[in-house]
C-alpha cells in the first residue's frame, strides 16, 4: 500500500502488475522494415493507378495566315517558309510589338528529326531588338547557308524590304537549309 500523500504506482491501486508493452512499441529493426515494406507497398500502388501522360498533343498552328495578317497590318514584306517536306509542323505564330515597339513577326516549327527552327523579323532593327532575338549572342563570324545567313541585318536599312531576319536553329545543316531556302516573302489575306 502507499502511504498517505504519494500517488500510487501503476497497477498499485488494483493490486495488479502493470502490463507489459507490446513488442511492436519497442522500435525494433525488424518492426521498422515491415513498417517500411508497407509504406513503399502503398507507394507502389499508388503509382501503379496514377496515370501518366505520354506526350502532349498541342492544337494545330496556322502560321500561313498569321503572317498574312501580319504583312496586311504593317505593309512589311514579313517571309515565312513555304513548302516545307512532310514533318514539319508550325508550333507557334505570333505579329505583335516587340522590344523598342518594332513590329515583330515570329514563329517556330518542329522538324522531322525533333529539331526546332524559328524565325523573327522585323523592320530596321535596333541593337536591343538583335540582342533580345538572339538572347543575347554575339557574332562569332558569318556563315551562308544556301545564300541566307542565320541572323540577317542588310545595309541601308532605309529601304521598304530591308528586313532584319533572325533564324533560330536547333537542327542539322540539312534542315537549315531546308527552312531557310523555303524562305519567301507572304502576302497579304
Amino acid at each position: 500500500m502507499s502511504s498517505p500523500g504519494t500517488i500510487p504506482a501503476s497497477g498499485e491501486q488494483s493490486g495488479q502488475p502493470a502490463p507489459a508493452r507490446s513488442r511492436y512499441a519497442m522500435g525494433t529493426y525488424g518492426n521498422i522494415l515491415r513498417s517500411l515494406l508497407v509504406v513503399f507497398g502503398i507507394v507502389a500502388v499508388l503509382v501503379a493507378i496514377v496515370p501518366r501522360v505520354q506526350s502532349i498533343q498541342q492544337p494545330p498552328v496556322d502560321a500561313a495566315a498569321v503572317v498574312a495578317d501580319a504583312v496586311r497590318q504593317s505593309g512589311l514584306p514579313f517571309e515565312a517558309p513555304v513548302g516545307l517536306p512532310d514533318g514539319w509542323s508550325p508550333t507557334n505564330a505570333r505579329y505583335a510589338t516587340s522590344t523598342d515597339d518594332l513590329p515583330t513577326w515570329q514563329a517556330g516549327w518542329t522538324t522531322p528529326k525533333d529539331g526546332y527552327m524559328a524565325i523573327r523579323q522585323t523592320k530596321d532593327a535596333s541593337p536591343a531588338w538583335l540582342q533580345a532575338a538572339t538572347s543575347g549572342g554575339h557574332q562569332t563570324g558569318t556563315r551562308q547557308i544556301a545564300g541566307t545567313s542565320l541572323v540577317d541585318v542588310p545595309p541601308g536599312g532605309g529601304t521598304a524590304t530591308s528586313m532584319t531576319t533572325v533564324v533560330t536553329a536547333v537542327a542539322d545543316d540539312e534542315e537549315i537549309t531546308i527552312f531557310t531556302t523555303a524562305l519567301k516573302p507572304a502576302q497579304p489575306r
